[in-house]
Formats: structure tokens, sequence, C-alpha cells
């Protein structure tokens, strides 16, 4: 139920209860606040008469508050529960108890439910201090008739038929349960399946006929009081965002408003068609009564808001500390304090003398000698404090020994569960090794153990691909004929960049579909397990190489501690201080030293019981007595330490490592006091000294020789084992990236599989509806083919009553012809005269118009109307005064027909326009039902092509080449949306073909260029022989203007030109020789000319110009 008045009552986390003012809903004010709880508001309800608000918390009280504006809002009392509130409800009898309200509270703690139920008055306010059991306003449980009732499962909820009949929710089983109070007692009466989820709430309608429900699985569900085990559920809100979180119904119960967390607020309205007429009217009854309950309150509701407008508007929420209930407290402490206050003064008075007292006794005491002090606890006055004191202590800490118990066994449970699943469920465990010297760690992969289950699948898959396998090769059996190396290298790379990883590389016999085959999901479901099959080889190979590595450490381990421990022993000897470390495995390297807690990590020590104690302290008193005992008179220790030095075996080295002694004459005399005896004596002394110093610097070489090779031995093992483990990291790597790029190939299969699957379910859901509306479709082409039928049926019937209308029109003036044509002028003028009707708006129907209109006033049939007005018109104020009374009867009968016959017509043309009317309806809604069957089949024809679509374009992961990029691609998209997957055979056959082409495009191409090769031949050769003519031609013309000179005469009429040639040459020849004679002798005199001796006098005299000329 809600408020009285137009406002809202707002509870918060910080336990302050907001009023707000609702008559102007579009700014609503702030007009009252106030700090009632201590925690969260969890729950608000109002009684049915609007005058009390109970509120609830984790605090442990219910308050009770007055709604009315004129009483401010004022908190009325409390009412003490223990735990946490999980539900309040009450229950009004208006009729039989005005003056008392029933109220029901649910609550728990330690994990069990109470349900409290109470009777209080309406107008608590006035009633007398009886009523509460303190000054603090709590109310009196006799007064209130309170009754608390322990139920034996988990209720999350109450709500209230009756007085004595409530409804509650099991946690724990789910049910709604209906409770009867008899004595004082809660009896179950009845049991119904509730909601999916466990928890919920429960709520009942205004007219205590339904019970509504909701809970964290979205749903709501309503049954009736008298047959819970029906019901009917509603999916309003999403279960993944928390479900509904507040159902009510409204004060008529003919709606009903929900909240869910998904944010959505939803209002329902009851439909009431499908009920049957008593069953209606039932519901109708209760529904009259609510809203007259409901009525009964406006009076008050009105005086109310008036209050609530004039009060004052808060301007913002004040953060209060103290709530209502420790303020009255306060209050009523401080009216105690004033009424004793003289009390209290002489109390203190008295109190701080005796302190006095006692504090001069302490000090006197501390003076005193210690045999005569007495201890602090005897000081104490008040021994029941003491010991309270004491129990109080001891009782914390049992608390606190239970506490670490119960937190040690759940880290205990914690530690199995961990160990269950993480070593237990492990078939191969998870394992690290780590380099001697540097960080790099490597570890295998852990392996889960598979279940029976799991197992049998992967068999399954197995037998199944091998006996595909064996019928593909008996029907595609055929040799295929051996390549050369390049060319099967290139087959391997191509089925491994199909196979979309490189896990033919580590497992060559891995087995696995073609990714060109996986149409179906039951295919893709069993490539998924071969998939895993093949990652749990590929992990297995893997963790035997790392079992190998990892023993090869452990053997190494052994060799250099062993060596290590001849290190040591070297150093020892050399009396080196130096320190050598033993390499050993680190803790991440064993992990089963994770489940072992060593007594050195626990830091606390053990508590024991004075039993235990006492059993250790006498342990320890047997052994120290045990070891006494042996060490008493053990005969063969003691021979061994007097003979032997506690040693068995005498060792080289320890010889090496004494001195000689010297003999007594060399400690006791001076060199020169020896006799000869003597120091024969100690040059034997000093030859052994001098051996034994040469002994020792062989022995000291020796082992520095060892130290060094034992080092190095060290060192290369280590080394040799770092070699391999980087090795085995490298190796990891490629193992885990085949992993990976197999686990991505189950990734995306099982993504393919999700789809596939929701593009079915898309296409069943598309089906149903699809259904629905072909069979409305084929009812609609019924129903239209019927009302055709039937309007062509009215059409004939109206033409004949049309006829039959101008038949009896024809009549009248055939009946009336017997009178003057004035008279019968007047007649057909009264005759087609009716009356004028108001026309009124058209109504629906009767019910429409009653729960439309609360004024609705009934309207009278039209045609009643009209014939009382032609009525009127028949009487005799509107007959003419020329007309006789027999006359007028004969024509008021007439008329009567005539109308009568219009009704007829009328009716017939109203019944057809309604028809009409309701066949364009049918044949819309017939179209309305096509274009959703058009829309329908679109939506299933494009739902399929995408199907059909997803089925062929299947995914296919490939291993591409990461080369090294010479050019600058430049933008480069790597968007594939549009691009086609083409198997490489296909490509080639079309390279072959290509190149079939391109070699017949090139053989053409020589075919033409060697028949224009000789097309231009003959070409040049014609214009050779164009050019000779031209040639010859021109020779012609030249012969024929040539002049004939006397040689030219000589050389044609000569019969032996050559000979002729020949005579001239030798003549020429002749010429030459005697021209080069004649130069010769020339020469010569010019010589001797220049050498003579006389010439080069005068030469010198300056005449070398006359002699040069000359």
């Amino acid at each position: 139920m809600l408020s009285i008045i137009r406002s809202a009552f707002i509870g918060l986390s910080s336990g302050q209860l907001v009023v707000l003012d609702l008559n102007t809903p579009e700014s609503p004010r702030i007009i009252f606040e106030d700090r009632i709880h201590h925690g969260s508001i969890l729950h608000i309800a109002f009684d049915m008469s609007g005058k009390l608000l109970f509120t609830g918390s984790d605090d442990g009280h219910v308050i009770i508050l007055d709604t009315r504006a004129s009483n401010k809002f004022k908190c009325l009392g409390h009412i003490d529960v223990k735990g946490q509130v999980t539900g309040i409800a009450s229950l009004h009898q208006l009729k039989i108890e005005k003056e008392w309200c029933y109220l029901a509270i649910s609550s728990v703690c330690d994990n069990s439910s109470v349900i409290s139920h109470a009777k209080l008055p309406v107008d608590l306010h006035l009633q007398p201090k009886e009523a509460f059991d303190d000054d603090t306003f709590h109310m009196d449980p006799k007064f209130i008739s309170r009754a608390d009732c322990q139920l034996d499962f988990l209720a999350s909820s109450v709500a209230m038929v009756n007085p004595n009949i409530m409804v509650t929710v099991d946690v724990t089983k789910k049910n709604v349960v209906i409770l009867n109070l008899n004595s004082g007692k809660l009896t179950v009466t009845d049991r119904a399946n509730g909601h999916l989820l466990k928890g919920g709430s429960v709520v009942i309608s205004p007219h205590g006929k339904w019970i509504g429900s909701y809970s964290g699985d979205g749903q709501i569900i309503f049954r009736s009081i008298e047959d819970a085990q029906n019901s009917v559920s509603i999916p309003c809100h999403s279960h993944f965002l928390g479900g509904t979180s507040f159902l009510k119904f409204a004060n008529d119960g003919q709606q009903v408003l929900s909240c869910g967390k998904d944010g959505v607020i939803a209002l329902w309205k009851w439909n009431y068609d499908s009920l049957v007429t008593e069953e209606k009217a039932t519901v109708l009854g209760a529904v009259d009564a609510s809203r007259g309950r409901y009525a009964s309150l406006l009076g008050l509701r009105k005086e109310q808001d008036a209050v609530l407008q004039n009060m004052p508007a808060l301007s913002a929420l004040k953060c209060q500390e103290k709530t209502w209930l420790a303020k009255v407290e306060a209050g009523v402490q401080e009216l105690k304090d004033k009424t004793f206050e003289p009390q209290i003064e002489e109390l203190r008075k008295s109190i701080s003398e005796l302190r006095a007292t006692v504090l001069g006794m302490i000090e006197t005491n501390e003076n005193v000698d210690g045999i005569e002090q007495l201890k602090r606890h005897e000081f104490t006055l008040d021994v029941d404090e003491r010991q309270r004191i004491l129990n109080e202590g001891d009782d914390e800490i049992e608390s606190i020994k239970e506490s670490v118990e119960l937190e040690n066994l759940a880290m205990l449970f914690l530690k199995e569960l961990i160990k269950k699943e993480c070593w237990d469920g492990m078939e191969v465990v998870g394992h690290s090794l780590v380099l001697f010297s540097g960080d790099l760690e490597v570890s295998n992969f852990s392996i889960k153990k598979r279940t029976d289950r799991e197992r049998e699948e992967v068999e399954r898959v197995l037998t199944l691909y091998a006996h595909e396998k064996l019928e593909v090769d008996e029907v595609e059996y055929a040799p295929k004929p051996k390549d050369d190396e390049g060319e099967h290298e290139e087959e391997q790379e191509i089925s491994a960049s199909l196979y979309g990883s490189h896990a033919k590389k580590f497992y060559g016999n891995s087995i696995q579909h073609s990714q060109f085959n996986l149409h179906s999901n039951q295919r893709k479901r069993d490539q998924i397990e071969l998939i895993k099959h093949t990652i749990g080889h590929l992990k297995n190979t893997f963790n035997k190489e790392f079992t190998e590595v990892y023993l090869s450490k452990k053997q190494e381990i052994a060799r250099v501690a062993e060596r290590t421990d001849r290190i040591k022993q070297i150093l020892k000897d050399l009396k080196s201080e130096d320190n050598v470390d033993i390499p050993a495995f680190k803790q991440i390297e064993m992990p089963e030293s994770f489940l072992i807690v060593e007594d050195s990590e626990i830091k606390f020590d053990k508590y024991l019981t004075p039993e235990e104690q006492a059993a250790q302290v006498e342990k320890r008193r047997l052994e120290a007595e045990r070891k006494r005992l042996e060490e008493a008179d053990n005969a063969r220790e003691r021979a061994l330490d007097t003979m032997m030095h506690g040693k068995l075996e005498i060792r080289p080295e320890d010889e090496l490592q004494k001195d000689l002694e010297k003999p007594e004459f060399m400690l006791a005399k001076a060199e020169s006091q020896w006799s000869e005896d003597e120091h024969k004596i100690a040059k034997e002394f000093e030859k052994k000294e001098k051996h034994l110093m040469e002994e020792r610097e062989k022995y000291r070489k020796a082992l520095e020789a060892e130290l060094k090779k034992l080092q190095t031995a060290n060192s290369e093992g280590m080394n040799s084992f770092d070699e391999k483990l980087n090795k085995l990291f490298k190796l990891k790597i490629e193992y885990q990236k085949t992993i990976n790029q197999e686990e991505l190939k189950i990734v995306r299969l099982a993504r393919s599989v999700y789809q596939q699957e929701y593009l079915e379910d898309c296409d069943s859901d598309l089906l149903k509806p699809l259904d629905e509306f072909k069979q409305m479709k084929l009812r609609t082409q019924d129903e239209v083919a019927e009302i055709k039928r039937s309007i062509d049926k009215l059409r004939d019937e109206h033409e004949i009553v049309l006829q039959e209308d101008r038949a009896i029109e024809k009549q009248f003036k055939k009946d009336f012809v017997d009178l003057d044509a004035f008279t019968l002028d007047i007649l057909i003028k009264l005759y087609k005269r009716r009356p004028k009707l108001m026309k009124q708006k058209p109504q629906n129907s009767e019910s429409t118009s009653r729960s439309s209109n609360p004024f609705y006033v009934k309207v009278e049939d039209p045609d009643k109307l009209f014939l009382e007005a032609m009525a009127e018109l028949d009487s005799d104020i509107h007959k003419p005064e020329i007309l006789e009374v027999e006359i007028w009867e004969r024509f008021i009968d007439a008329r009567k027909i005539k109308v009568e016959s219009e009704l007829k017509v009328k009716h017939h043309s109203q019944k057809i326009q309604d028809l009409n009317s309701y066949l364009q309806r049918k044949l819309e809604e017939d179209e309305a039902v096509k274009n959703k069957i058009e829309k329908t089949f679109q939506h299933l024809n494009d739902l399929r092509d995408k199907k059909l679509k997803f089925l062929m374009n299947l995914e296919i992961q490939l291993l591409l080449k990461q080369g090294q990029v010479e050019v600058d691609p430049g933008v480069f998209s790597t968007k594939f949306d549009n691009a086609l997957l083409i198997h490489r055979s296909v490509i080639e056959d079309l390279n072959s073909q290509i190149v079939t082409l391109g070699e017949g495009k090139v053989s053409a191409m020589i075919d033409c260029k060697d028949y224009y090769k000789n097309i231009h031949l003959l070409e040049w050769e014609h214009e050779k022989m164009h050019m000779e003519a031209e040639d010859l031609n021109s020779k012609t013309r030249d012969v024929q203007t040539l002049r004939v000179t006397k040689e030219l005469q000589v050389f044609l009429f000569e019969e032996n030109n050559a000979q002729r040639m020949q005579k001239e040459i030798q003549t020429l020849e002749k010429t030459i020789k005697l021209n080069e004679n004649m130069h010769q002798r020339k020469s010569l005199d010019k010589k001797r000319i220049f050498y003579n001796p006389i010439f080069l006098f005068l030469l010198n005299a300056g005449y070398g110009l006359f002699l040069y000329s000359v």
C-alpha cells in the first residue's frame, strides 16, 4: 500500500528516511529527513489505512512512524528483533477491525529465520503510556500481542493474507510457503514451486486473492491463494543483470509495477477476456472492493495534501550522527541523571575517598619488605568483577583459538583443493629448469588428467577418422610419381601452410581433417578433439626432451658435488680459506617442495599443552640418559683415540704435514760443542728436512694441478648443461608457437560452431511464426471469401427491396388517382416528407462506452426515434384542411408502408456498408499478413543465404612466410572481407592455361611476323627494281646526250683497250723513273757545293743569303 498523501518515502543506505512532496511531480521537494537506523534501510511498508509506516534494517529495530503531514512524520515507537530484517508486511481490515492493524516481521539470525506477529492500534499516537514498556517508546509485547515463531527453514520475505495466514519464501528449497498461525505457532499448510534461483520475495494483491513473487531469475509469478499450485510466469527482466528487484500491485489490483536491476521499469495490466462470466464477475467484485477501500481514504488524503503543500522545503540533506532512538535514549538518560543527581554526587564522593584510601594502602605495601608485600590482585575490592574480567579473557582466548582453528581448517581445505586440482589432478606436473649461471628459466608443459568420458570421446574420433581414411584410400588410391627433392620440399611447405600450423614438423603422424572439409558442426567438434590429441602429443614429446635435460642436470649436480668435495679437501690441504659452493636444485625446480612445510619456515613456536610439554621433557631426559650410558664405557672408541688418534687409516698427505723432530743435542748444545757423531746426525737431519720440503712442494703443485683440473671440469660440465638448456629453450619456443597455432584453430572452430548453431536457431525461430502467418493467411482468405458471398447475397436482396420500394411508390399514385391534381400534389409532398432528427456521434459498443466514460448515458435506437417522429407527423395536426378523414387515414397507411420499406432498404444498405467496411478490414488484415509472410520469407531467405555462405566460405588458418620487405608497400590494407580463398591447384591450372594461350599467341605472332617480313621483302625488291629502272633510264639519257671526243672515239673503236692501257702504263712508269734519276743527280750536285770549304767560309762571313739565293 501507498501513503495517503502525494509523497514518496525513501530509505537511504546511511539509515536516513527522506520524504518528497509529489504534488508537483515535475519538481519534487524534500520536506522531511531524519536518521532512524544505524545501517541501511532495507524494507519500508505501509499499513492499508496509509497512516503508519514501518521500516526495517540490520540494527535489530523496526521503527514505526506516522505518515500524516499534520503530525510531521513523527516516530511513534519501535519493536526489537534479532538479526537482519528480511521482510515486513501489514494488514488492516477496515470493515472488521477499523482501529487495529496486524504486522508481520521476518528476520534472520544465526542462519535461522523468525517471524514476529503483532497487533497494533492504527492511532498509535493517541495511545496511553501502557502501550510501551519503557520511556524509549519500545512497544510492550503484551499490549501488541506479540508472538515470535521459529521456522525450520530460511525465509527471505513475508506477506499477510489475513491475520492468521501468511506467505513466505523458502530460500533453500526455492518454494512459496503458506503458513497458518494458531495459538502462537506457525504451521505449513501448503507449498508450491517457486523461482529457479534462490531467494526472492512475495507480495499480496490489495483484495487478498492473488500472490505475486519475484526473484533474481527475472521471472514474475502470479498464483491464487486458493490454488497455489497453478501459477502464471512472466519473463520480465534479465537474470544476467540481477533479475527483478521490486514488485507492487496498484490500489485497485488492476495493474502491476515491476522494477529490475537491468534498469527496466515495467507496468503490467490484467486481461480478463479469457475468463468466463462467473470468474470475471468475482474478479471485478474484488477490484471494486479495493477501489471502495481506496475511495474511503480520499477525504483524509485531501486534508493531508493541503498540509503537505504548506510545509517548507529543505535545501539539502544533513549528515546526522545519532539516530532517533539514540536521541530518545540520550534524553531519557539525561532525565534520569537530573532526577538522581544528589545521590550520584554522593556516590562519586564516596568512591573518590575509597580510591584515595586504596592508593595509600598500595603505596604503603610497596615500601615494606618483599616477604610482607601483598600481591596486586589482593587489593581488588570487587572480586566478582575481577573474576568476570578473567572469565571474559578466557572466553576471548577460546574464541580466538576457535577462529584460528577454523581459519586453519579453511586453509587446509583450500590446500587440499589446490592439491587435488593442480597436483593430484595433473598427469604431468609443471616443472622448471634454471641455468647454473643465469636467470633463464625453462618449464615443461603441464598436462591435466583426462576423464574416462574424454578418453572414450578421443578413441571414438580416432576410430572414425581411421575408417574414413581407409575408405578414402580405397576409393582414391593411385600411385604418384616420385618428384625431385625440390618439388618434395615445396609440397611439404604447401601442406604445412594449408595445415595451419607446424605440427607436422614435430608430429609427422598428426591426424586431422582437411580445413576445406569442415562443413558440419559434428565434423568441427571431431576436429577439435583431433587437435587436442595433437596438442597432447606435442606436449608429451617436448616433456620427454625436458625430462632428459632434467636428468642430465641431476647427474651433473651429482658429479659436480663429488668433485666439489675433493676441491674442499684440496683447499683444506693447501690451507686456503676460499669457499666453494655446491650447485643444487632451486625451489622452483622442485615443485613437490611447495607441498611440504619445513620446520624452519615456521616463525612461531608451536603451542604445546601441559601434557605435551611434560611428554617432550620426558623424551629429552630419556635421550640424554641413553647417550650417557653409551659414553660411559666404550672400549672401542677409547682404544681408537689412544692408539690412532681417532682415525682408522693413515693418509700419506697427513704424514707430509708432520714436521721432523730435531735431535735433543741440537736444541741443548751449541754447534761448536757437537761431536763428530752429532755432526753426522745433524747432516742427516738436514737432508731429511730438505727432502721433506721437496716432497711438500711436489705435493702442493700436484694438488694445484688437480684443483685446476677439477674446477675446469665443473665449469665445462655446467656450461655444457647451460648450452643444452638454451637449445631446449629455443625448442620450447617452437613447440609453444605450434601449440598456440593449434589452440587458435580450436578457438576459431568453437566460434564457428557457435555461429552455425546460432544461425540454425534463428532459422527455427523464423519457421514458427511463418507457419502461424500461413495459417492466419488461410483463415483470412476463407473469411474474405465468405464475406464476399454474404455481400453478393445482400446486394441481391437489396435490389429486390429497392424494386419493392419503387413499386410501393408507384402504387401510391395509382391508389390516389381519383383525386385532383392539386390535392394529389399536396399528398405527394406529404408522402415524401420526413422528420429531421439530430445526428448523433457513432459509438462503438456499449461495453466500450461504459469502460471509457464514467458518465455514460444510453442512447436510444435511431429507428425508434424516427418512427416516433413519423407517428407525430401522422397526427391530425399535420392533416391538410382540404383532405377528408378517410383519405387522410388511407394516406397514413400508405405512408407507413412506404416508411417501413425505406427502413428496410436502409437496413440492407447499412448491412452492406458494414460488411464492406468489415471486408476492407479483413483485406487490410490479409494484406498485413501477406506482408508479414513476405518479410518473414525475405528474412528466412536472407538467413539461409547467410547460412549457405557461412557453410561454403570456411574460415581457414594459413601459415605465411615472414620475410624482409625490400620495397615500401605504401598504405597496406589488412581488411580481407571481400577476399576469396582459392586452392593452389586452381591457380596452377589457370597459370597452365595462361601459358598455353600465351604460347599460342607467341606462335601466331611469329607467323604474322614472317608473313609481314615476306611482304616487306617483296616491297623492297619492287622498290629496288624500280630504282634500277630509273638508273637505266638516266644512263640512257646520259648516253644520248654524251659528246663523242677523239679519246672517246679511240676508246670506242679500239678493239683491245686493255693492251692500250698497258702500254700507257709502261710509258708512265718510264717517265717516273727518268724523273727520279734526274732528282738524284741534282741532289748530289747540291751536296758537293754545300760541303766545299770556300762555301763554308763565305757562309760564315754573311753571304749565306746570296749563296742561298744562288
